[in-house]
């Protein structure tokens, strides 16, 4: 016999709860589900920004359930699987937070914060806690499972592209370093001849756009990753939360803290989290491109260049 019920969902307290997860509340409003669909529904409610960065498996385990059921119930809601549901919450938490969060981001409006954190007299030991508590976070919203699973997208995929602006750029170069003398097939958008939808031409579903995005975060970014999502390859976010604009056309994101003494984006933690990544693709690759590093050490060693 069927436990499918009309259950009602518990509703998080809150006035601005009742606002972030009302979207949410109307897809489950007219849909039959079981003891189990049940209890993810109010999982989901009770931990909105969590299950944003959850993999399925992680939300089964977190309910007590199984990987299947969490497919089922993200079909039964209309998705065509948990990925395509779990893009429908980041942007539901993000439309919340756009007009909710009153946080500065422009470096002229926190210029003012700085200034009052900077007023230590240990700027150095204040910085280095600083930068601990961002790769702290980093650690602790970035689990095995999801970083290995990321990491096996850039293997499978046939061609690599890396983007990332202004700030980022740096994260897109160092990226392209490690990944080209690990994997063939890796490019960076760094030319200035080109913009990132010149770049992004031939991407395909066979291939991965590798992103970093931060507050203010780049229009372009966002648009890189809806072309790339749109044309059906993976994209891969490095940002810093889970409802990130970026964050509705991401298949993995790796979450990581900015927070600095000054009125810009601190880059330790972000460099941190793409060397991760960069890790997880070595482990995976193992001693395969042992021929390729020969080779461009052959040539390099002829430049003199150590």
């Amino acid at each position: 016999m069927s436990d499918k019920n009309n259950a009602v969902i518990r509703r998080p307290a809150g006035q601005g709860a009742n606002d972030m997860t009302s979207e949410f509340l109307e897809l489950c409003k007219n849909v039959k589900l079981t003891k189990s669909e049940k209890a993810m529904a109010d999982y989901i409610l009770a931990n909105f920004r969590e299950v944003c960065v959850l993999t399925s498996t992680e939300l089964a385990e977190r309910v007590g359930s199984s990987h299947s059921s969490v497919i089922r119930f993200s079909k039964d809601l209309g998705f065509s699987g948990f990925s395509a549901l779990q893009q429908e919450l980041r942007r539901q938490y993000n439309v919340y937070l756009t007009s909710h969060d009153e946080m500065p981001t422009v470096p002229v409006e926190k210029l003012g914060q700085s200034l009052a954190k900077l007023s230590t007299d240990n700027i150095a030991e204040a910085l280095f806690d600083t930068t601990r508590n961002n790769i702290h976070y980093t650690m602790l919203n970035n689990s095995n499972e999801s970083l290995e699973k990321a990491a096996q997208t850039i293997v499978d995929a046939r061609m690599k592209y890396i983007v990332g602006h202004r700030g980022c750029s740096g994260i897109a170069s160092f990226m392209q370093i490690i990944l080209r003398d690990t994997l063939p097939g890796v490019f960076a958008n760094e030319s200035n001849s080109l913009n990132a939808f010149d770049f992004l031409a031939d991407i395909g579903e066979e291939d991965v756009l590798i992103v970093a995005s931060f507050p203010r975060y780049n229009k372009q970014a966002r648009l890189s990753a809806q072309l790339a999502h749109e044309a059906g390859a993976k994209v891969i976010v490095i940002t810093d939360s889970p409802t990130a604009p970026i964050a509705e056309y991401a298949d993995h994101i790796i979450l990581t803290g900015l927070d600095s003494l000054t009125f810009f984006n601190s880059q330790v933690a972000p460099m941190f989290a793409a060397e991760l990544l960069c890790s997880y693709v070595c482990k995976i690759v193992g001693a395969a491109n042992e021929e390729r590093l020969k080779l461009v050490d052959k040539y390099t060693r002829e430049m003199e260049l150590f």
